[in-house]
């Protein structure tokens, strides 16, 4: 083995470590909702966490910022709950820096996300290109007729299956 390769694996050793040491935002919805399968009227949360090495770190107050893709005109933000955003919270015991409140209020898919969030703490000012997301959905009405040619299809898949088992 040469110089050369011992200096190469020892850079990207390093340069893994520290990509895994830094902040990075994550959006999920909460309490297992399945955001593929919306229900029209449906009201559901989303979460914008903090995930990566924040020990010690405590919200400087000074975060937020940035641009939200809501989902409109299939979604309507109801409500931006502030997690730790300006509380002075402790980042490793509550990662959550907003809780978003959404209504599916048509059919169509769309996604969800957030781009340009700042991130201040105590220790350090992370700057404000942190983007989330995109979580993709669909709203659908469980109320909804299937289309004719649909139904058409489908009696003849049923008729074809018919004929098959006779013969």
């Amino acid at each position: 083995m040469n110089l050369r390769t011992v200096f190469a694996a020892a850079a990207l050793v390093l340069s893994t470590l520290a990509a895994s040491a830094a902040p990075v935002l994550v959006m999920q919805g909460v309490g297992g909702v399945d955001l593929n399968h919306l229900i029209l009227g449906q009201t559901f949360q989303v979460e914008v966490i903090l995930t990566g090495d924040t020990t010690s770190e405590v919200d400087a107050g000074g975060s937020g910022g940035g641009s939200l893709a809501d989902g409109a005109p299939f979604l309507k933000l109801t409500n931006i709950a502030i997690g730790t955003l300006g509380k002075g919270v402790d980042w490793t015991l509550d990662p959550s820096l907003f809780i978003l409140d959404f209504q599916a209020v048509a059919e169509g898919s769309g996604f969800i996300s957030t781009a340009g969030q700042c991130l201040n703490s105590n220790l350090r000012n992370y700057g404000c290109e942190f983007s989330s997301g995109p979580l993709d959905f669909t709203v659908r009405d469980p109320n909804r007729l299937p289309e004719p040619t649909s139904l058409v299809l489908a009696g003849l898949a049923l008729l074809g299956l018919g004929i098959i088992r006779r013969r």
